[in-house]
């Protein structure tokens, strides 16, 4: 498992650099939607790339390789992930602005809903590579957000 930088702006420069350096595309395993329509790669951290492809092929084998389950639990719809901006509701920078967080299936798991519907799967996925959940988070649960980085 990947041990992520502390998640405060120096730790993160330092390990992943500047918002916006060090981006690379990495193609899923699996076909991925972004507002409907297909997707042939994301953007991310470099320093995330290996990490990031490890949870997607976790969660195609825990589908069966089927993208009809990978469909129904979700995981295909995709957020985000390098998007340059401020904590909502914050003047501190995201860590979207990093490329180090990823936003999965938001049309069921809206910030600050009382309760997400976010698959176990791809809980665990993540989770087996050290990633953050926002369904974790005390106060204000992000359902849909995974972080690489630690507390």
């Amino acid at each position: 498992m990947q041990h992520w930088p502390h998640d405060d702006t120096a730790s993160k420069i330092k390990f992943y650099g500047k918002p916006g350096e060090n981006l690379v595309h990495i193609i899923p395993p699996f076909q991925m939607y972004y507002d409907k329509h297909p997707l042939k790669s994301i953007l991310v951290n470099k320093m995330v790339a290996s990490s990031l492809l490890r949870v997607f092929g976790e969660i195609l084998d825990k589908c069966g390789h089927d993208q009809k389950q990978i469909d129904a639990i979700g995981v295909s719809n995709f957020g985000g992930c390098y998007n340059e901006r401020s904590i909502r509701g914050s003047t501190n920078i995201s860590n979207h602005s990093f490329a180090c967080a990823i936003d999965i299936d938001p049309e069921h798991n809206q910030l600050g809903n009382k309760i997400g519907r976010m698959s176990p799967i791809t809980i665990t996925a993540f989770k087996n590579e050290g990633w953050l959940w926002g369904g974790d988070y005390k106060g204000r649960k992000d359902w849909m957000h995974f972080e690489a980085v630690s507390r």
